[in-house]
């Protein structure tokens, strides 16, 4: 008896190691990370040698960013095929509701902790107020452009970049008296504007030509099923390269720490400059991360929080070293979809649209920032401050261009909007890459405790999956198609009479 107890205890230990081996990599490669990076900066390494010690890490990213784009495309369209036009709006439209009501909640929450916390008061800027601002863009051509991106004119050149308002600026001379001498000021003068790119993927305009293509290929029925199976095959063999790419994680996660404590300098000062709206911005966020959402998810889906929380650690992790949500979506799928039963066809379209506009913690970010910037320079903010700063933090958000430092240029609008020079918002670039991953974490577990929400209220209208006669463990599920085919990527594809399709009888 003691030794079959032994046997199960053994067995569920390993079990239990294999479940969670990459996490437990990871973690340790974290303090190795940060062991290699507190022994080499002492001596002040060359650039040349910095960049080596990120090699890794950077090569870590450009894989993962690599599938990012047919990953997206090929599951959003094998995941829409498999709904009706009515099931496939009542997701969407449930999906929506739920990122702009966070979007929406997260920057009166930071309204609200920066009137009573106040982190800038006491704080002394020379900033020159008068100064006028270059080169941010105008509140409008975001609006403009976030319309241009829904619906691009080139579905090639969405995968690399996206349309941007530009501006053309010309010095102007302007000479005025003083009382005593003439003074001469040069000024620039916006000369047009026009449509131009930025190096950056549409993903929010690959996402809406993807549900075009999935519900107009299901509306074909016969003629779209080919199209359909290589979209669906394609999904598991991206999936597959992806579940053996993610083993280099631990590599990846020590480079780029190590990097990180090399390059920062001043820790301590910028700390006891910044603690104040530092700590504002991250009780928002815990508050926000660690008691709304949970409790949202323990009311919807009767379930605990903090056990889901624990599901998808290996993405968190993830977003931690790249403070990206579009980068975890691989791993996400795979902890939604084989540790949490979410359905396939749910998570593959609510994830990539949550991970491309659902940004609750960066609002709540973006919002303390500018009302620190404002409390720094004495101003009194009345409620038509607040109500402009909420709603454009809220809007803006679905525009801003994916680059790196987003949000920051997302505050950067906001502060045009209320005349404050951006030269103001400069000392939040020092703390930029601690508050990026806590807030991007937090977009992390709203974007997918909504994919969960979404799949409890919305799961119950779609047609049953069915399980292949593979094991479980092997991740491998079947989409049942309709009544008469039944697909199966992993043991090859059923013939019937509609495939391979007769070309000769097809009317051009």
């Amino acid at each position: 008896m003691d030794n079959d107890e032994n046997n199960a205890c053994k067995q569920k230990c390993i079990w239990w190691l294999q479940q969670n081996l990459l996490v437990i990599l990871t973690l340790i490669a974290c303090g190795i990370g940060f062991l290699i990076g507190l022994l080499v900066a002492p001596e002040h390494p060359s650039p040349s040698a910095i960049m080596w010690i990120g090699m890794p890490g950077e090569l870590y990213i450009r894989m993962l960013k690599m599938m990012i784009v047919p990953l997206v495309v090929c599951s959003v369209i094998a995941g829409t095929a498999k709904m009706d036009p009515r099931t496939n709006g009542k997701v969407s439209g449930t999906s929506m509701a739920y990122i702009m009501l966070t979007n929406c909640v997260t920057p009166l929450l930071a309204a609200a902790l920066s009137y009573i916390i106040k982190p800038g008061e006491g704080i002394e800027t020379d900033v020159d107020t008068s100064k006028q601002i270059e080169n941010v863009m105008q509140t409008e051509d975001i609006f403009a452009d976030l319309l241009r991106n829904i619906v691009p004119d080139n579905i090639i050149a969405s995968c690399f970049q996206q349309a941007q308002t530009k501006y053309e600026y010309e010095d102007k001379t302007i000479i005025t008296n003083n009382g005593t001498h003439d003074v001469q000021e040069t000024t620039k003068e916006l000369k047009r504007k026009y449509v131009g790119s930025a190096g950056s993927t549409n993903v929010l305009g690959l996402i809406i030509v993807s549900v075009l293509f999935g519900v107009g290929a299901a509306a074909m029925k016969e003629e779209g099923k080919p199209f359909l199976l290589f979209f669906k095959s394609a999904t598991d063999i991206i999936l597959r390269i992806l579940r053996v790419l993610i083993w280099t994680t631990p590599v990846g996660v020590a480079s780029l720490i190590a990097k990180t404590i090399v390059t920062t300098k001043d820790v301590e000062d910028t700390f006891r400059k910044l603690g104040m709206y530092a700590l504002t911005v991250e009780v928002g966020l815990v508050f926000w991360g660690f008691i709304v959402i949970p409790l949202l998810f323990l009311i919807v889906r009767r379930a605990n929080p903090f056990r889901f929380y624990g599901t998808i650690i290996p993405s968190i992790m993830i977003v931690v070293v790249t403070a990206s949500t579009m980068i975890a979506l691989p791993e996400s799928f795979h902890s939604l979809e084989n540790k949490n039963n979410c359905d396939p066809r749910i998570s593959r379209l609510v994830a990539p649209l949550s991970a491309t506009i659902g940004r609750a913690g960066s609002v709540l970010y973006i919002t303390c920032s500018c009302f620190f910037i404002i409390q720094t320079l004495g101003r009194d903010v009345n409620a038509a401050d607040i109500i402009l700063i909420v709603l454009l933090a809220w809007v803006s958000a679905l525009a801003i261009p994916s680059v790196a430092g987003a949000s920051l240029v997302t505050v950067l609008i906001l502060l045009t909007a209320l005349n404050i020079p951006g030269e103001a918002a400069a000392m939040l670039f020092a703390l930029e890459f601690f508050l990026d991953r806590s807030r991007s974490v937090v977009n992390l577990l709203t974007q997918l405790t909504g994919v969960m929400l979404v799949d409890k209220f919305c799961a119950a209208s779609l047609p049953k999956l069915t399980e292949s006669s593979e094991p479980k463990d092997k991740e491998k599920l079947t989409l049942q198609y309709d009544e008469q085919t039944e697909v199966n990527v992993n043991q090859g594809f059923e013939k019937d009479a509609s495939y391979p399709p007769n070309f000769n009888n097809t009317k051009l």
